[in-house]
C-alpha cells in the first residue's frame, strides 16, 4: 500500500480563535539545530523545561511531518511554493516552514489566517494530527461512542477526531477528561505523534496486499546482528523484467515488512535476449522477521 499525498487547500476547518502569541521564553528555540531536537523529542531526550513548554502551530505541524514522514515528493508545483502560499502571516526563512507546505498537502486543514508561532491548543493539534493519519490511508474503526467528560468544551469537529484517535491508542483520557482548549505542550504532542506513527505503521504491515507467488527472498548473515536479504522474480527471458524495493517498516512486534515493486517489459521496446534474474537487495537487523508485501 503506497503513502498517499492528498492536495488539499487550506480550509477553515481548524478554529484557531483569539490566540495568544507564545512568549519567546516558553518556545522550543528556532534554527539549524531545530530539526535534531524534534528527532530527540521523538526519542524522549529532552529535558524537562523543554518538553512542557507550550507548542506552537510551527513546531506542532513540524513534529507531526517530520514523526509521521509525510512529503511532497509526489507533487509537481508550477512555481517554488512558500508557507506564506497557505499562511499569510508564516514567515518563510522559519526553520519549520517547509513543514507548513507538507502540511497543507497532506491533508491537514487550517485557517489561512492563524499565526504560526500561535499556541496550539490540545484540541488542535489532535484534529491536526488526525486528520494527518487520515491522509496516509483509510483505516477501519468501530462505531462506540466513548464517553467524554468534557466533550461540550470541545470545538465543531474536533470532538470526532479525538474519539478516534482513542480508538487508535493516540491518546488517553485522563479521568476521563481531554482538557480541549488546554494549551498542549511539546512532550504531550511527542507523545501523540509516536503513537500515531506506531498505529501506521502497525495498520499498514496488517493490511498490506500480500507478496505475489514469483518472488522469493533469501536472507543471508553479514555478521550477528545483520543479514542480507536478497529479493528476486526468478529466471526471466530477457532483461525487461525489473524489481526494486520502495521501503521498509519495522514493527513492534519484531518484523520488517519490506514492500517492493515489480516491472514488466513494455512493449515496443527492445531488450537484451539472456537469461536474466531480477534482484533487489538491503539489510536488516538478524532480530527481525521478514515480510514481503507487493505495491499496487
Amino acid at each position: 500500500m503506497k503513502l498517499i499525498t492528498t492536495i488539499a487547500l487550506p480550509a477553515l476547518l481548524l478554529i484557531a480563535g483569539s490566540q495568544d502569541a507564545i512568549s519567546k521564553s516558553n518556545v522550543l528555540p528556532s534554527g539549524p539545530m531545530y530539526c535534531g531536537q524534534i528527532m530527540e523529542q521523538l526519542t524522549g531526550d529532552l529535558d524537562g523545561v523543554l518538553l512542557q513548554s507550550k507548542l506552537s502551530y510551527g513546531r506542532g505541524l513540524d513534529m507531526i511531518v517530520m514523526g509521521l514522514g509525510l512529503n511532497i515528493d509526489n507533487i509537481r508545483f508550477v512555481k517554488e511554493p512558500k508557507a506564506t502560499d497557505y499562511f499569510i502571516q508564516a514567515n518563510n526563512k522559519a526553520a519549520y516552514a517547509q513543514s507548513l507546505i507538507i502540511a497543507a498537502n497532506n491533508g491537514i486543514q487550517l485557517k489561512r489566517s492563524i499565526n504560526p508561532e500561535w499556541a496550539m491548543t490540545r484540541e488542535q493539534f489532535a484534529l491536526a494530527l488526525h486528520q494527518a493519519i487520515q491522509g496516509t490511508g483509510q483505516y477501519m474503526t468501530n462505531m462506540m461512542w466513548i464517553i467524554v467528560s468534557d466533550e461540550s468544551s470541545f470545538s465543531e469537529g474536533s470532538l470526532a477526531a479525538v474519539q478516534n484517535l482513542i480508538k487508535f491508542n493516540v491518546i488517553t483520557l485522563q479521568n476521563g477528561k481531554f482538557r480541549p482548549k488546554s494549551y498542549i505542550t511539546t512532550a504531550e504532542a511527542n507523545a501523540m505523534v509516536k503513537k500515531a506513527a506506531t498505529f501506521i505503521q502497525r495498520s499498514k504491515a496488517n493490511q498490506a496486499p500480500a507478496a505475489d507467488a514469483e518472488t522469493t527472498f533469501t536472507s543471508t548473515p553479514v555478521n550477528e546482528a545483520v543479514n542480507r536479504v536478497v529479493l528476486s522474480r526468478g529466471s526471466k527471458p530477457n532483461s525487461g523484467y525489473q524489481i526494486s524495493i520502495s521501503k521498509i517498516i519495522f514493527s513492534e512486534n519484531k518484523e520488517a515488512v519490506i514492500y517492493y515493486v515489480v516491472k514488466d517489459p513494455e512493449a515496443g521496446n527492445s531488450y537484451m535476449q539472456v537469461i536474466a534474474e531480477p534482484t533487489a537487495e538491503t539489510f536488516i537487523s538478524s532480530d527481525y522477521k521478514v515480510v514481503l508485501q507487493k505495491e499496487q
